[in-house]
C-alpha cells in the first residue's frame, strides 16, 4: 500500500532547488513517485507506506543538501518567448489517438503524433545544415568500456540499460530452456545465466561520435556531425507518458573543435533555436540547467558546476500546473571527451565539444499540450508542413 509523504522544509526552496530536489527524490527508493512541491516549503510524494517515515527523513536531508549547495545561484535565461507570459494549454490532460504504451517507458506512434514526430525530426536534421553537419548512422549498442570513458557509470549508474546474452555453455542453455518451457516471463535464476555485459544500450547518440574519433587528430576547423538514434535511460518513477521514456529518440548536432570555435557554434545554435520557438508560438525558455546526477557525495557539486559555469542550456517548454519539460539542450563539455578519447585538434590540443540535442517524443508531447490535437489550429509553419498535407502517410 502507498502513502502520501509530506516533507516540511526548514526554509523555502528556490525554483532551481525545487527542480534539482524533484530529480533526485525519485531515486531514493523503488516505488517513490508523483513528486511535487505543494509550495516552496513543502514536498509531497507517493511511497510504500512501510517505508514512508524513513523516506521522509531521507528526502528532508536531501533537500537540505541541495538547498545549501545551490543557495547562491541565479538561473540565467537566454531566451523567453512572448507566449511564456500567458501560456495556454489546448491539449492538457488528453492522450491523443495514435499514442500506444506497450510497456514501461515504451511507446508506439502512428497517425497524427507520428506525423508530428517526423516533422520535428526533419526540421532538426535541417538544423545542422548551416554548419555542414555530416550525417552519421550510429548503433544502438555502445561498448561498456566506451560508456565508462564517458563517466556514465559514475555519474548516472541508475539509468544504464545493460545488454547481455546467455553464457555460451550448452548445459546452461539447455537448463534455461527447460525452466522456461511453460513460463510467460523470466524466472529468478535467469540473471545468473547471463554473461557480464560487454555493451549497453546507448543513453545518448553523441557518445558514438567521440568514440569513432578515438585517437585521432582532427583538422583545425574541427568537425560537425548530424546524428539520430534510439536512446535508453531507465528513470524509475520519473518515467511518465511521452515526457520521460525508457526507450526514446534523440536527434543531435555535435560540434568538435577548439574551445572558441565550438562555443561560437553554440551561440549561433541558441539564436537559431530561439527563432524556431518563436515561429512555433511555444511558451518556454532557453535557460541554464543541470543533468539529473544520481544521489552521490558529489551530485550537488556537479549540478552547481553546470549551473554556475553555464555549460548546459536547456530548451524548457511550459506545461499545465506550472510544469515544465526539457525538450532539448545546448551542452558544452569543455575538453572532457577530447581527453577521455584522446581526440586532439590540430594546433590546439585536446578537442572541445558541444552537442545540441532534441528529444523528439518530448517535442511531440509539449507541442500537443500547448497547441492541442487539431492541426487546423496549429501555427502555420507546422500546419502547412508536408507531413500534414492531405494524403501524406
Amino acid at each position: 500500500m502507498n502513502a502520501t509523504v509530506t516533507v516540511d522544509l526548514k526554509a523555502p526552496a528556490s525554483e532551481m532547488a525545487q527542480e534539482e530536489i524533484v530529480k533526485q527524490v525519485a531515486f531514493l527508493a523503488k516505488g517513490v513517485g508523483n513528486i511535487r512541491f505543494a509550495d516552496p516549503s513543502t514536498i509531497l510524494f507517493d511511497a510504500p507506506a512501510a517505508e514512508a517515515e524513513a523516506l521522509k527523513a531521507a528526502a528532508g536531508e536531501l533537500a537540505t543538501k541541495v538547498q545549501r549547495g545551490l543557495r547562491s545561484l541565479q538561473r540565467k535565461v537566454r531566451h523567453r518567448t512572448p507566449q511564456a507570459d500567458n501560456p495556454s494549454f489546448a491539449g492538457a490532460g488528453k492522450t491523443p489517438e495514435g499514442v500506444h504504451f506497450l510497456g514501461v517507458g515504451q511507446v508506439a506512434l502512428h497517425g497524427m503524433p507520428l506525423r508530428l514526430f517526423r516533422y520535428f525530426d526533419r526540421v532538426f536534421e535541417a538544423f545542422g545544415r548551416p554548419y555542414g553537419a555530416e550525417p552519421v548512422m550510429t548503433p544502438t549498442l555502445i561498448p561498456s568500456p566506451a560508456l565508462a570513458k564517458c563517466d556514465y557509470f559514475r555519474s548516472f549508474p541508475n539509468t544504464v540499460t545493460f545488454a547481455s546474452h546467455m553464457v555460451e555453455e550448452p548445459a546452461r542453455v539447455t537448463d534455461f530452456r527447460a525452466r522456461h518451457q511453460d513460463r510467460d516471463d523470466l524466472d529468478e535464476r535467469a540473471l545468473g545465466d547471463m554473461q557480464t555485459p560487454e555493451a549497453c544500450l546507448s543513453p545518448a547518440v553523441c557518445y558514438h561520435v567521440y568514440h569513432l574519433n578515438k585517437g585521432k587528430t582532427l583538422p583545425a576547423r574541427g568537425a560537425v556531425y548530424g546524428i539520430c538514434g534510439k536512446c535508453f535511460r531507465y528513470e524509475s518513477s520519473n518515467m511518465a507518458d511521452l515526457r520521460r521514456l525508457w526507450d526514446f529518440t534523440m536527434r543531435e548536432v555535435v560540434f568538435l573543435g577548439g574551445r572558441d570555435g565550438v562555443l561560437a557554434d553554440r551561440e549561433r545554435s541558441i539564436a537559431q533555436m530561439a527563432g524556431l520557438m518563436d515561429e512555433w508560438e511555444l511558451a518556454g525558455e532557453i535557460r541554464t540547467a543541470s543533468d539529473p546526477f544520481f544521489i552521490a557525495p558529489d551530485a550537488v557539486s556537479k549540478a552547481y558546476f553546470q549551473l554556475s559555469s553555464e555549460t548546459k542550456y536547456e530548451i524548457s517548454l511550459m506545461l499545465p500546473d506550472d510544469g515544465r519539460l526539457a525538450v532539448g539542450s545546448h551542452n558544452y563539455h569543455t575538453d572532457f571527451f577530447g581527453r577521455a578519447f584522446d581526440v586532439n585538434i590540430e594546433g590546439e590540443g585536446p578537442m572541445h565539444s558541444v552537442c545540441v540535442a532534441f528529444g523528439l517524443e518530448r517535442w511531440v508531447y509539449a507541442f500537443l499540450a500547448q497547441h492541442g490535437h487539431d492541426p487546423a489550429r496549429w501555427p502555420d509553419p507546422v500546419r502547412t508542413a508536408p507531413e500534414f498535407r492531405e494524403g501524406t502517410d
